[in-house]
């Protein structure tokens, strides 16, 4: 049975130390990061971290993110130069998750067999006061695999009650898109998952950075270096369309087939739509706080599909687009694929 611990200024104190009992126990806990709720366990114990991957019905071979809450914890988990550490100082805590080389008392089950792992600092006092009180947490994104991102308490106890042993329940996360991963084993550091940390804020510390064409969203890799990597993510359950030119979105949505779909837009395009809309937000912040939470919109809703506009690639802009690709069922890149769409929908 799993507890839903209500968190507020009263019981903070107490239900952290019940969480951190139940990761200490080997057992499971949800808790809220500043990017999206993450599913955790002690990331020192195999049978622990294997109960994540059951929970989530997670393929083995994707690694976890090792969350830490101080640079010892980091000196326990992975290897970095200290040239590297000095510049973290001035980053951490915040939503990038640097990949490094592990150190043993990383079980395999937690890198995939790999020799390097992702650790992260997350930027949320809930967060940061669990992993002090119970030791580094191996942790996901709290949600089944291949589903949109949980973004809220609420909606973790729909998904995952009676998987795990204890949700945290703190609202509505900050930024609502996964942390950045940055691949730290060679130089230049190479973007292998854009996230809520921008490519230009970590430039203007860390110097040039190599973004992958994996980080945009396009394509899969072969191997799973880190989470985002290998496996379709963040998907609604109902086919999402991804029309990456703006005026053939805006001609798309005030069309007479449209009306079977819900269109995912930003608030100047919602003019545009003959039937249902989902307005993202007014800016790229706003739209990355919305986008998986407006996802499982799309699935509760009555319509058959869904149809979601392209957005700049600048600032956290880049992560957007990198969650839309990699949930849309289909991405549309210029006029003369735009047929696709309704081949798709005819063969239904």
């Amino acid at each position: 049975m799993t507890r839903i611990i209500h968190i507020n200024n009263q019981n903070e104190n107490y239900a952290i130390k019940v969480c951190a009992g139940i990761i200490k126990n080997g057992g499971t806990v949800v808790f809220p990061t500043e990017t999206v709720y993450g599913l955790g366990a002690d990331a020192f114990n195999p049978g622990a971290c294997s109960k994540i991957f059951i929970a989530k019905n997670r393929p083995a071979d994707n690694p976890l993110i090792v969350h830490i809450s101080n640079m010892k914890m980091l000196d326990q988990v992975a290897y970095i130069d200290d040239g590297l550490r000095k510049k973290m100082k001035n980053i951490w805590p915040s939503p990038l998750t640097l990949l490094l080389k592990k150190k043993e008392s990383i079980p395999d089950i937690v890198s995939a067999g790999l020799d390097t792992v992702c650790v992260r600092f997350p930027d949320n006092k809930i967060a940061l006061e669990l992993i002090e009180a119970s030791g580094p947490i191996a942790a996901p994104s709290a949600n089944i695999s291949t589903r949109p991102s949980i973004v809220d308490s609420e909606t973790a106890v729909e998904e995952l009650d009676g998987r795990v042993d204890a949700i945290i329940d703190a609202g509505r996360v900050k930024y609502g898109v996964e942390s950045t991963i940055l691949d730290c084993t060679a130089e230049p550091y190479r973007l292998l998952r854009a996230g809520a940390f921008s490519v230009e804020d970590i430039e203007s510390i860390i110097g040039k950075i190599y973004v992958d064409p994996l980080a945009k969203g396009y394509n899969q890799s072969d191997v799973a270096l880190t989470p985002g990597l290998k496996y379709r993510h963040y998907a609604p359950s109902k086919k999402l369309f991804l029309i990456e030119n703006e005026e053939e979105f805006k001609k798309f949505i005030s069309s007479e087939v449209s009306k079977d779909f819900m269109v995912l837009c930003s608030k100047e395009n919602e003019k545009y739509a003959s039937g249902e809309s989902i307005v993202l937000g007014g800016d790229i912040y706003e739209i990355a706080h919305n986008l998986f939470y407006d996802f499982r919109y799309l699935d509760n809703s009555g319509k058959l599909y869904g149809v979601i506009q392209a957005f700049p690639e600048t600032g956290i802009g880049l992560a957007v687009m990198n969650r839309i690709r990699k949930a849309s069922f289909m991405i549309v890149k210029d006029k003369e694929n735009i047929d696709k769409i309704y081949r798709v929908i005819n063969e239904a």
